[in-house]
Order: C-alpha cells, then structure tokens, then sequence
C-alpha cells in the first residue's frame, strides 16, 4: 500500500473521529444548555416567588410607614393650627387694643387742641351747664334731706324730752300725794260731810 493510500486512509479515520467527537461535544453541550435553561428557569421562578414576597413585604411595610406618617402629620398640623390660630387671635387682640388706645390718644389730643384753640364746644358748654345744673340740684336736695332729717331728729328728741319731763313730773306729783297721806294723817282738811252745810272752808 503506498503512501497516499495510507495517508487517505488515516485522514478519513480522523475526519470520521473528528465528526464523532463534534457530534458527542454537539449532545454534551446540549445537554448541558438544557439543563443550564433548566437551572436558570427553576432559579428565576424561586427568585421571582422571593422578589414577589419581599416586594409586598415591602409595600406593606411602606404603606404602613406612610399611613403612620400621614397620621403624624395630621396630628401634628392640627395641633399647629390650634396653637397659631390662638396666637393669631391673641395677636389680633392685643393689636385691636394697642390701636383703639391709640385712636384714643390721638382723639384727645386732637380735641385737647382744638378745645385750646377754638374754646369749648357748644355741646361741651351745655354738657358742663347741665352737669353743674344736675350738682345743684343734687346738692340742693342732700341738703334738704338733712335738714328734713335733722328736724325729724330734733321733734323726736322733743318729744322724747316732753315725754320723759310729763313722766318726771307724774311721778313727782305722785310721791308728793302719798308723802302727806302717810305722814300726817290727821292734818288733812275736813271732807264736805264733815264740815255740814252750814260751815265754810276758812
């Protein structure tokens, strides 16, 4: 057998080893991608659960959280509302007071000068006529209230005088009745009987 032959001969062995080898790597890979996909499908699926999990665990905690800070910041806005609304209404007050002394001031003053340039008004010279008016009449009827009062005392001190003076005098009148009765009996003047018709007092 000459060369040639034995070359061909041995290239097609190798081309035939070649091709089974290719054939068995072809399947080996195969196989391998198949279980690979395999792998990599079970893989996603476990890690599509998980992530589904962990997302609504997350969700959750998130609604939660955000729910729990929505109330806070209700809460801590109503109770802000209270408290300025009631330093507004403060604040309101003491400006509204602040500026009615104000006004007040000014008012004076405006009429103090206007009084010390034109004099009184004619309503002020009427309001100080009745007003002194008024204080006569009041002065005059607390004084006649006292002398009304004083000479209702004065009668009854009178009359509690005269009275006490008519009892003295009663009691007086009655001791000395008794006195002569009880001291000298026999020295008291004959009746009307005893003297009889024809005898005169002397």
């Amino acid at each position: 057998m000459g060369l040639l032959t034995e070359d061909m001969t041995r290239l097609c062995g190798e081309i035939v080893a070649l091709r089974g080898a290719r054939h068995t790597f072809v399947k080996d890979l195969t196989h391998q991608v198949a279980a690979l996909t395999g792998n990599f499908h079970k893989f996603r699926l476990d890690m599509a659960r998980k992530s589904k999990a962990d997302r609504r665990a997350f969700v959750k905690h998130l609604a939660q959280s955000v729910a729990s800070l929505r109330n806070t910041f209700q809460r801590e806005h109503a109770d802000m509302a209270r408290k300025t609304k009631a330093e507004r209404r403060a604040s309101l007050h003491n400006l509204k007071t602040t500026v009615a002394g104000m006004r007040r001031e000014f008012a004076d003053d405006l009429r103090g000068a206007h009084r010390s340039w034109f004099g009184p008004s004619p309503a002020e010279r009427r309001a100080q006529a009745e007003a002194e008016r008024r204080a006569r009449a009041e002065s005059e009827r607390r004084r006649a209230e006292a002398e009304a009062q004083a000479q209702a005392q004065a009668r009854a001190a009178a009359a509690t005088e005269k009275q006490r003076r008519a009892e003295a005098e009663a009691q007086a009148q009655a001791r000395t009745a008794v006195a002569p009765e009880k001291h000298h009996p026999a020295t008291l003047p004959p009746s009307k009987e005893e003297r009889g018709p024809g005898k005169k007092k002397g």
